[in-house]
């Protein structure tokens, strides 16, 4: 068993990445596991409820040969610093579209010393299994906190993240906006908001237009499945783990006017009550994502990978 295992993990931004990595060690801690959070400087976030889990500054990190470094996909110089440490090294793989920005130079996350990856989904689990043959990669599914990410009164108004697809949002919504029927639809944009925000803003919208884009798996559209939305857009690539004609009005992959129209048609389906089965299959969608599997799963691989 090893003595500590280490989460080094970025304070930049409002990812969900960060939120995953908390959850993680929260958990392996419930468990017996000896995981710790690693910053660069020893603060927790502040724009989600962070649990309650030790944080350690990196330069305080005294990592032994039977630890583990726990190093996201995307870190190149961290992944860099400690490739000759005698400490075992996993990666955390949440977005496979990020490796060629951790690997750098490299062609294989072995070279840095890597035994073996997590992910946090099917999709990206596949693509690691054909990019590094003969890497061990095990999935622990994201969670969704079913009682943060609830239903409340519901208006009619479309909730949307356009970080990822600025260009398309405003491309889309000037398409609804030509349509008279639906120009006093309201639009409540969340950008950069805490998940206090992001929680009540979901629970009270009615549709939630999915603008992912190159995703890992796609939190959001997720989060507003369990929050009773009604979902249109696009599923980022990584939400084909989940995203079925059954729980949403999805779009082709970049597909601009095909995605204004199944809004047009996800807000018809809302104002006209037929919305109410592809909701309700939304929320049976989100409600797989629970803390117990997680858990489970997360409990599972490291006790292999630890005997």
């Amino acid at each position: 068993m090893a003595k500590r295992i280490y989460f080094l993990t970025s304070q930049s931004g409002m990812n969900g990445g960060i939120k995953v990595a908390y959850q993680h060690v929260a958990a392996l801690r419930r468990h017996g596991f000896d995981a710790s959070i690693v910053h660069n400087v020893a603060e927790p976030p502040t724009w989600f409820p962070a649990p309650d889990v030790p944080i350690l500054a990196a330069r305080h990190i005294h990592a032994g040969a039977d630890d583990v470094l726990v190093i996201g996909e995307d870190v190149n110089g961290t992944l860099r610093s400690w490739a000759g440490h005698a400490a075992r090294k996993v990666v955390l793989c949440q977005n496979h579209f990020y490796i060629p920005k951790g690997l750098g130079d490299a062609s294989d996350y072995r070279e840095f010393g890597v035994s073996a990856a997590v992910t946090t989904g099917e999709v990206i689990a596949a693509f690691m299994r054909h990019r590094f043959p003969g890497l061990p990669v095990a999935t622990v599914h994201l969670s969704i906190d079913q009682e943060r990410f609830r239903p409340l009164e519901k208006a009619l108004q479309i909730a949307v993240m356009p970080r990822k697809r600025p260009i398309e949002h405003d491309f889309i919504r000037d398409l609804l906006r030509a349509n008279p029927r639906w120009r006093q639809v309201r639009w409540a944009i969340l950008q950069g908001a805490p998940e206090a925000t992001v929680t009540e803003v979901l629970g009270r919208s009615a549709i939630f237009l999915s603008l992912a884009r190159f995703e890992g798996v796609g939190m959001s559209a997720l989060e507003a499945m369990s929050c009773g939305c009604a979902v249109a857009g696009f599923d980022g690539i990584g939400g084909r783990e989940y995203a079925a004609p059954q729980n949403g009005f999805w779009a082709p992959e970049d597909e601009l006017e095909a995605a204004a129209e199944q809004l047009d048609a996800c807000i018809k389906a809302v104002v006209d009550g037929t919305a109410a089965a592809r909701i309700a299959a939304g929320r049976m969608t989100a409600a797989a994502y629970t803390l117990a599997r997680m858990e489970a799963e997360l409990v599972a691989f490291w006790r292999e990978f630890l005997a």
